[in-house]
Formats: structure tokens, sequence, C-alpha cells
């Protein structure tokens, strides 16, 4: 049988787990359990898992800046591997969604710079700007994911997932420096910000994404 069905079904059987009905819940614990010694998994490696996005040639604040608060909305880890790609670790719906929210925003930052800053601007003129704009989606990003319906259970759900990923992985954490928040460039991207539109939405699955445009 396909490994990924198997991951499947023990997570849907883990969630059964919960059941209040103690007879259903032991039953549920305990097929999961013969599962994964049949098939040599881990409870981690079937409730959770890795989504990519691909590599960039720098480490950019703003790239930090975003990946952290879309992470922080789903739940998620995430840290950059030393080829340069941004990996997003949690329960795999939650993982993907964070990986394509990430990579919606982050392309979207860079067309609103090109539009808005003239060609021969120098670099760290430019970089101040996306952080700007990082930095506003961010806060606008933890003020909606905070009002959502999930908000009390983000709490518990990310400390099991950060526990996941540190019994798997060492990742070095880098802190993301703020110097230029103060600049005109900054304030400027803040400002532009302001006008990407953001929309909550919640699937049929129970899965969460953000979606804007």
């Amino acid at each position: 049988m396909d490994i990924d069905k198997i991951k499947s079904k023990v997570k849907k059987l883990l969630a059964l787990s919960a059941s209040p009905n103690e007879n259903e819940a032991a039953a549920a614990i305990e097929k999961a359990q013969r599962l994964m010694d049949e098939y040599n998994l881990s409870k981690s490696q079937c409730l959770y898992g890795t989504h990519s996005v691909p590599a960039t040639k720098r480490l950019s604040n703003w790239r930090m800046v975003l990946s952290n608060a879309v992470a922080w909305l789903y739940c998620c880890e995430t840290y950059r591997t030393l080829k340069g790609e941004r990996i997003f670790f949690g329960e795999s719906f939650e993982a993907f969604m964070a990986a394509e929210m990430y990579r919606y925003l982050s392309k979207t930052i860079e067309r609103i710079a090109k539009q808005n800053i003239r060609k021969n601007a120098k670099r760290p003129y430019r970089e101040k700007y996306k952080l700007g704009i990082a930095s506003r989606l961010a806060t606008r990003i933890r003020e909606m994911g905070a009002l959502a319906s999930w908000a009390p259970t983000r709490e518990h759900r990310s400390l099991a997932v950060k526990t996941a990923l540190d019994a798997e992985t060492t990742v070095e954490t880098k802190t993301v420096k703020m110097a230029g928040t103060g600049s005109d460039a900054f304030r400027r991207g803040a400002s532009a910000g302001n006008a990407v539109s953001i929309n909550r939405q919640t699937t049929g699955h129970g899965g969460r994404y953000i979606e804007a445009r």
C-alpha cells in the first residue's frame, strides 16, 4: 500500500483517538499504533510534513519577516536551508497552505517594489522598501489571525509542531535585523503594504488560508 495513504490513515485514527467514546478511542489508538509499527512510522511522520519554496540567492530580512508571520498563522515552523530553500513544517495541509501563501505574497512584494521604485535605486533602499511592505503585512496577518475562530488552539498546536521539528532536526534560527525602519523607504513600503488586499477564508476541509490580490 502507498506509504502516503498509510500516513493519512494513521492520522485519521489518531484524530479518532480523541473521541469521547472510550471504546472507539482505544480501538483507534491501538490500530494506529499497529500500523505505525508495521510500516516503521513515527507519530510525527504521520501528522506532519514539509513544503518548500524555491531557493533565493540572498537571506533577506523582509523574507524572514513575511515567512515568520505566515508560519505563525498556519501553526507551522519555518526555516531556510543552506541551499536557500524556504521550508514550512507543520500539519501537511497547513504547511502546504503556508508555502503557497508565502510564495504568493513574496511575489506580490517583488512586483510592488518593481512598480514603485525607480530603476536606478540602490539595493539597500529597495530592501528597506520591501521590509516595510512585509512588516505591515505581517502585522495585519497577526491582527486577523488573533481574531480567528481557531486562535485559542494556535499556541498548543504550534508548540506540538515545534517539538516535532526539534526532534527531527536542528534548525539554526536567526534574528531579524530591523535597521532602517525609520527610513523613508521603509515608511513608503509600509504604506504600500496597507494597499494589499488580504482576505481570510476557511475551506470545507477545516484548513485555513489567506487570499491576497
